[in-house]
């Protein structure tokens, strides 16, 4: 890219808008509702990325809060009955978006508000006199809804550890650091000890080259002294 800058938009984001893409051209293609939820939904994932940067705390909820509605409405429009409509694993979405951003308690809460926008669907649904709750609707619903709560805790799973990995080789880095500072100032006390005990012996040295001569200076001084005390005096 120039000027070293990076493209707002990643590969994850191009793939996901294609998935948009492919959503849309499925029916109901006439629905203007469904596809103006389509491209909301595909500008959120785009933006979301800067919402979270900016609001690291509430933007993640806010993000899951979104993509809820956003889900919900969908199913608004894409089926007579919202309860019924083939699109019901767009709650998936936030399920997803949840267990990334969450623990596993907040996930599960997350995951049990997704489950129940979508079973809200089940009032206006049975309010309509030929309609009721038959045991095989209310099996098949129940399966939607595990399925949501699985997805939610195998993503979250992995993505805990993932985050544990990471403290590790973070904690293990920041040891390393500190041992290669440690061994660094052993390796820096060890050269001062060389140079030190190399100054000593160059000083003992000294020393004594000087201490001979005085000894010299010394005898000869009082050989000199024995020899004038033993002249006959003139």
């Amino acid at each position: 890219m120039p000027d070293g800058k990076r493209s707002p938009i990643g590969w994850i984001d191009v793939v996901w808008l294609l998935f948009i893409l492919g959503l849309a051209l499925l029916p109901p293609i006439a629905e203007i509702h469904k596809q103006l939820t389509l491209a909301a939904i595909g500008i959120f994932q785009v933006l979301e990325g800067s919402l979270v940067a900016r609001l690291p705390a509430r933007g993640r909820v806010y993000s899951v809060l979104i993509k809820i509605a956003l889900a919900t409405l969908l199913l608004d429009h894409t089926g007579e009955i919202g309860i019924n409509s083939s699109y019901w694993p767009i709650y998936l979405v936030p399920v997803v978006t949840a267990a990334i951003y969450f623990g596993p308690v907040a996930t599960l809460g997350w995951t049990a508000l997704a489950s129940a926008a979508y079973c809200s669907y089940l009032y206006p649904a049975l309010s309509i006199e030929q309609n009721e709750l038959t045991t095989e609707g209310l099996a098949t619903l129940a399966i939607r809804n595990l399925f949501f709560f699985l997805a939610a805790m195998l993503v979250n799973r992995f993505v805990v550890e993932k985050r544990r990995q990471v403290a590790r080789y973070q904690a293990l880095s920041e040891t390393l650091e500190e041992t290669n500072r440690q061994l660094q100032r052993a390796e820096a006390e060890a050269r001062r000890s060389e140079r030190l005990a190399a100054l000593g012996q160059m000083s003992a040295g000294l020393a004594h080259e000087i201490r001979n001569p005085l000894g010299v200076i010394k005898g000869s001084a009082e050989m000199l002294a024995q020899k004038l005390a033993d002249a006959t005096p003139l």
